[in-house]
């Protein structure tokens, strides 16, 4: 097998694998990575990596290289579809057939309620933030990264 067959395979076998992650994980989360993403990652990087070392063991690194910017690219392309609003409305027009959609229908579908329904679900599922009693709170116990983000840019704010 050539080595460009090789980097081929890795590519095909990295998207294939990390869509049946997404049907088994959907978007389940430990903050800031998708399972999907994580487990997709770490069974590409092992297999591989693994590979290249009995067949192209001077390509290692870049093995290793490959896959990281395989996560990286796919993690946040995923992200951007996911997190941004203007993505979900052009992927809703590609997918009517003349490219059109009824503004009035459309905004009755998809709604500022709707937006912020998303986003709590996404940060629920992250483990962000607890509901109790239709009352949304932080999540003390889980402070993350995304906690301490947050924390600066409300000191940033207040200036």
């Amino acid at each position: 097998m050539s080595l460009n067959l090789f980097i081929i395979l890795n590519v095909l076998t990295y998207l294939i694998v990390l869509k049946i992650f997404f049907s088994f994980f959907r978007m389940k989360y430990y903050f800031p990575f998708r399972y999907a993403d994580f487990f997709n990652f770490l069974f590409n990087l092992i297999l591989f990596s693994s590979l290249s070392l009995i067949y192209y063991s001077n390509f290692f690194w870049i093995t290793v290289f490959i896959n990281l910017n395989l996560f990286y690219i796919f993690f946040h392309l995923i992200n951007m579809i996911v997190t941004s609003p203007r993505t979900k409305i052009i992927i809703d027009l590609m997918e009517k057939k003349n490219n059109e959609l009824d503004m009035l229908k459309y905004l009755k579908i998809y709604s500022c309620k709707k937006i912020v329904e998303n986003r709590i679900k996404r940060l629920k599922t992250s483990k962000q933030i607890i509901e109790r009693k239709n009352l949304i709170m932080l999540n003390k116990k889980n402070k993350n990264s995304f906690y301490f983000i947050s924390f600066i840019f409300s000191l940033i704010e207040k200036i």
